[in-house]
């Protein structure tokens, strides 16, 4: 099973490869476990299928995180999980905020968010997998878990940035509502909020969030070996 999950972080061209990779093999087979799982979730989302469907198949993996964690799944990847989660003490609560995340995404919560609810997202898809994340790499502190946190929120908004059309064409925009009234944005329709003259200014906006949020784990990093 761990070359399987391997192979799904090789593809399509996976930036988290090679990071994996190098790791010792207890640890890699185990990233490249929660990255099958993360891929799973995250293709439901994606997937050209009426709402109804995902949904069903979104609440039908929160039924298999709860059997994993009672010892009663039946499923490969939920047996390749169960071994990890028993090894590195691996919370439910994240498995099932990843879900959560990819739920916003089809009901239509995405699309340019409040603040507050764009944070809670890139917490839900980014955040607890780096949180799932360092409970492997055996950091887990207060201050290595804010670290791993504010890290997995600057490259999910680096993902945004980089995917605005991708996303755009599946009925998505991230871009925060008050971003959008910062750069003086009023459309509330997809196309023609990308189309705006002035959309480029809210994207630099967004980046600086990137920036800062950058610099932050950057401060974080140091601290978490006092």
């Amino acid at each position: 099973m761990a070359g399987k999950n391997q192979n799904i972080a090789k593809y399509p061209k996976s930036s988290f490869y090679w990071g994996m990779k190098i790791l010792e093999r207890k640890k890699r087979d185990a990233m490249f476990t929660i990255y099958a799982f993360c891929k799973e979730i995250d293709n439901i989302g994606d997937k050209a299928i009426e709402q109804k469907r995902k949904k069903m198949q979104l609440k039908s993996w929160r039924k298999e995180i709860n059997k994993i964690y009672k010892d009663k799944t039946k499923l490969k990847l939920g047996k390749s999980l169960k071994n990890y989660i028993e090894q590195y003490k691996l919370k439910k609560e994240f498995f099932i905020e990843i879900i959560k995340g990819v739920e916003m995404d089809i009901n239509n919560q995405m699309i340019a968010p409040t603040k507050n609810i764009f944070n809670l997202y890139c917490y839900r898809v980014a955040g607890a997998v780096g949180l799932l994340c360092l409970n492997i790499f055996g950091e887990n502190n207060k201050n290595s878990r804010s670290f791993g946190v504010v890290l997995a929120n600057a490259f999910q908004i680096t993902n945004i940035l980089r995917d605005i059309k991708e996303d755009s064409l599946m009925g998505r925009l991230y871009i925060p509502k008050e971003i959008l009234q910062k750069a003086g944005i009023k459309e509330n329709d997809i196309k023609q909020i990308i189309k705006n003259k002035k959309f480029p200014i809210a994207c630099k906006l967004l980046a600086q969030v990137a920036e800062s949020n950058f610099k932050i784990a950057e401060k974080k990093l140091k601290q978490c070996n006092e």
